[in-house]
């Protein structure tokens, strides 16, 4: 099975289409075992541009190499400098790449003749209509299908002797706005012409709206041509004179021309499709195949259905999402909701930094450099498909690893990868089996819009709830042993001391003071006896077993509550820890001893609380106390402690 990288940019909020039909035609007609893997953003629309950069990051994700043939459709994207970037690791793929559109040096082109296209309709404007002067409204600056209209245009003047005015050129993007702008611009320059000649249909159909707001008629008083045969093209008024072509007929020879490449039969290194003038009103033309209203409004009527269909999914996918409380819910979610939309697997991978968020418990930080907006980390966690659930799975994306499983049926797939980011910052991606109804019927910005929102909310309530529980952590914590402080007898000792009386579980209950501690701080200082505090407090962490309960109860007690001790396991306990402060005194050379004093009760009577066995070790820990005081005193009578 062959493998294609296909990089493309969407125009706004859509993708176009056009594409996957021309790649499914393609393998239904040669039985090809081709694998197209669709890397797409809808960048270069929102005027947020970090937002912008966030969408453009999936081009970085594939390692070009790794691919059978690479297919670029870059004629929308008006960042020169990524544009570059994108070409050049393709040049260094070492295979095949095929511009689509666009005519790139040194590499293969499927497209149209843009140039000789445009020449036949401004020659009709001008031979046919007797138009003198033309105004160009073209797209993106630099981008390759504008500037061949516009030479196109230029060159047709000069060959009917009509001079070329700059200051009737209009320049900006694909959209109906640039229609809109351009006509103003030109009245207010008083420069409105017989004709407008337009880079799309998009833009003709701006200019006929202006024109007509402004109290002009199109064609009475202004020519206009577009390019594309989009279907508001015969459906708007006037209908509008373009050029048709088919997307999907570029793709058929795309792939093509790759399969005579990979054969060693390619006689050239590029293919055109056929583009046909189609003359109409809005150019003075009657139209040889005028609009059927009927059929125009029965499918406007369903696009309606469908874009209501589509928002009641949106609010339903909304709904169930934003109530999910793991990346791997969302995911689920969202296939469940795929599946329905006959779509085929779905994956979801991400920054593994960022997937562990979701257990709380473990409190990591999440460092700011974890962040990417240029590029991804080389492992990737698996959120979904979930398939362990001890451990995350991760794939290699340094050894080319993109999908964990992917199908190694005979039958051609195609993949849509797609960002997942918060504005520029990398969180993952995502990855859509066979997602043709979405693409066809332009639901995927709105999908992928509705998932990322719930997955930065849900990242948003996890990182609140990590938070949350670090401030809980800091609040009954002390600071000085790192133990417990009195704060958590409420939240922990008693909820572990009346569960393992409600279990008729015994529980250790021990006091512990430190002995001579005025005596070191009126001697030694304050920061002395603190240290005397930290070093018992630390044997404590030491000893104690990790499902225990110790406190710092006081200013130099410390309360220990320890499940399922008995009396024997509390008493080696005990002597664990007199013997490791022994060894610590007298290993710390310090001017004094670090002592302490210690009682332990067993509770084991459900009948007493826990302030109860609390107060009881306190008498047991007050009698050790005594007994060792005097103790010291018979070994040596002159001793101040």
């Amino acid at each position: 099975m062959k493998k294609i990288a296909f990089i493309t940019n969407g125009q706004a909020r859509y993708l176009t289409h056009e594409w996957l039909h021309g790649y499914r035609r393609y393998i239904s007609d040669h039985h090809s075992d081709i694998d197209l893997y669709i890397f797409h953003c809808f960048g270069n629309f929102s005027q947020d541009q970090s937002y912008n950069i966030g969408e453009y990051n999936i081009f970085r994700l594939p390692r070009l190499s790794d691919f059978d043939g690479i297919l670029l459709d870059l004629a929308l994207i008006s960042d020169h400098e990524l544009k570059e970037e994108i070409i050049i690791r393709a040049r260094r793929a070492s295979v095949p790449v095929i511009s689509l559109l666009d005519k790139v040096p040194d590499l293969y082109f499927s497209g149209i003749d843009d140039y000789h296209a445009t020449c036949s309709l401004v020659e009709h404007l001008i031979a046919e209509h007797g138009c003198t002067k033309l105004n160009y409204v073209g797209g993106i600056i630099g981008n390759y299908e504008n500037q061949q209209r516009f030479l196109a245009y230029r060159d047709t003047l000069n060959k009917h002797g009509i001079p070329f005015d700059p200051n009737r050129i209009y320049e900006h993007n694909y959209e109906v706005e640039t229609g809109l702008r351009a006509f103003a611009a030109f009245q207010d320059k008083e420069l409105l012409p017989d004709a407008f000649v337009c880079a799309n249909d998009n833009i003709a159909a701006g200019v006929c709206l202006a024109a007509q707001e402004a109290g002009f008629s199109v064609p009475d008083n202004f020519l206009v041509t577009g390019f594309d045969n989009a279907t508001r093209a015969i459906n708007f008024y006037p209908p509008i004179t373009t050029v048709e072509f088919s997307k999907a007929h570029i793709m058929y020879n795309a792939l093509g021309l790759l399969a005579d490449v990979w054969n060693g039969t390619a006689k050239s290194s590029q293919v055109f499709s056929p583009t046909r003038c189609i003359y109409r009103e809005s150019s003075g033309c009657t139209s040889l195949f005028p609009a059927d209203p009927g059929k125009y409004v029965s499918s406007q009527i369903m696009a309606e259905v469908r874009q209501g269909n589509m928002l009641n999914w949106m609010m339903e996918l909304d709904r169930f999402l934003l109530d999910c409380n793991s990346f791997t819910e969302l995911a689920d979610h969202l296939h469940t909701w795929l599946t329905r939309h006959e779509c085929g697997s779905l994956y979801l991978l991400m920054n593994p930094d960022i997937f562990m968020l979701e257990n709380v418990d473990s409190l990591p930080e999440v460092p700011d450099d974890i962040y990417k907006s240029i590029g991804y980390p080389d492992r990737m966690a698996v959120v979904y498909p979930h398939t362990s659930a001890d451990k995350s799975v991760q794939i290699d994306l340094s050894k080319g690893e993109l999908l964990p499983d992917a199908d190694n049926s005979e039958t051609a797939h195609i993949y849509l990868f797609a960002a997942v980011h918060f504005r520029e910052r990398e969180i993952g991606y995502l990855i859509l089996e066979n997602c043709d109804y979405l693409t066809e019927h332009q639901f995927l910005f709105e999908t992928l819009r509705t998932f990322v929102t719930a997955i930065e909310v849900l990242y948003g309530k996890l990182i609140l709830r990590k938070k949350t529980k670090q401030l809980s952590q800091l609040y009954i914590h002390d600071s000085l042993t790192g133990l417990y402080n009195r704060m958590a007898y409420e939240k922990l000792a008693l909820p572990l001391f009346q569960k393992c009386m409600g279990e008729s579980r015994s529980a250790g209950i021990m006091f512990i003071d430190a002995d001579h501690l005025k005596y070191i701080n009126d001697t030694f200082g304050h920061d002395m006896g603190n240290l005397a505090i930290s070093s018992i407090a630390a044997v404590i962490r030491q000893h104690c077993p990790d499902n225990s309960v110790s406190m710092r109860y006081g200013g130099d007690e410390f309360v220990c509550v320890i499940p399922d001790y008995d009396q024997t396991q509390m008493q080696k306990l005990k002597q664990n820890l007199l013997d490791s402060l022994a060894v610590l005194s007298r290993n710390s050379r310090m001017a004094f001893p670090i002592e302490a004093s210690i009682g332990f009760v067993v509770a084991d009577d459900s009948v007493f609380s826990l302030n109860d066995y609390i107060n009881l070790a306190d008498e047991k820990m007050y009698t050790d106390k005594k007994n060792r005081k005097a103790g010291r005193e018979d070994s040596h009578p002159a001793s101040v402690l």
